[in-house]
């Protein structure tokens, strides 16, 4: 028997049985043939669409035969087609999380596709596949998201933050105290004074030596006792100096040696709090 024949036969006989009276004594509705023929080709396109995975098209077919006018059978079977397309169809859940005065609205795009987004969040249907979500709020950039649903997958959470960028949280941590010995001023002080009184007595020395090796080709043993005492005086303020600075280089080298420890830091550890998430810089001597 071939499909057109079988769409008779379920036609004629849903036609017939909707005019016969119940048992009940209450005589059905009356319904046409067209109207039964249409409520049938509503009932095998419905199936047909399902069978190639047309959920949104099939399930448009399975409302139009769940009419009143429709035989029982038909209605039947369309309700029980219709909850399992509403089982296969996976549903998103977009939360969105502002900071704003929440008087601007917020638009959502599915596919390119404008839809109402729920408020409070309600689940939307949508077909098994990728699908790309963006989400727009003035005077914020737009969020994206692709998301892959399967069958029967509900409730896919996409949570989207809307939040003014504020400046950087900086929070010094306490330096850490490490022992060191800064040489003190004295040593400074002490240590130029030596060098200056060395220099002075190397000045006096050759002067004063310079001036007796002269005096002894010149004039010894008779050379004046002025020249005599001049020379004697270079050698002598000479030997003076240098002893003078070899006391300040020892003042020096001591103080030097016994400077004290002090604790003091070299190295500042810095929290750097950001949106983006904290960080850390050091800042200090190196």
């Amino acid at each position: 028997m071939t499909r057109r024949a079988v769409r008779s036969v379920l036609v004629w006989g849903a036609a017939l049985f909707c005019a016969t009276p119940s048992f009940a004594g209450d005589p059905l509705p009356e319904t046409s043939t067209a109207e039964v023929e249409r409520c049938v080709e509503a009932h095998d396109n419905a199936r047909v669409l399902m069978l190639e995975e047309k959920w949104l098209e099939a399930r448009e077919g399975m409302m139009r035969c769940q009419e009143t006018a429709c035989p029982l059978a038909i209605r039947s079977d369309c309700a029980a087609w219709l909850e399992e397309v509403t089982r296969i169809l996976p549903t998103l859940l977009v939360v969105v999380e502002r900071d704003d005065d929440g008087t601007t609205a917020v638009v959502l795009e599915l596919d390119g596709r404008k839809l109402e987004l729920p408020n409070p969040p309600r689940p939307i249907e949508v077909l098994p596949g990728t699908h790309l979500v963006r989400v727009s709020l003035a005077p914020f950039s737009s969020v994206e998201r692709v998301v892959v649903l399967g069958k029967g997958e509900k409730n896919h959470l996409v949570r989207v933050r809307f939040v003014h960028e504020r400046p950087p949280t900086l929070v010094t941590v306490p330096r850490a105290p490490e022992p060191t010995r800064p040489i003190p001023t004295i040593t400074y002080a002490l240590a130029g004074g030596a060098v200056a009184a060395l220099a002075t007595s190397a000045g006096f020395w050759v002067s004063g030596l310079s001036s007796r090796s002269d005096a002894l080709d010149r004039c010894a043993p008779e050379c004046s006792k002025n020249e005599r005492e001049s020379i004697d005086a270079r050698l002598l303020a000479g030997d003076i100096f240098a002893a003078a600075g070899l006391v300040l280089g020892g003042f020096a080298i001591y103080t030097f040696v016994d400077r004290p420890t002090v604790m003091e830091t070299a190295v500042v550890p810095r929290l750097e709090i950001t949106r983006n998430g904290p960080g850390v810089s050091l800042e200090g001597r190196f």
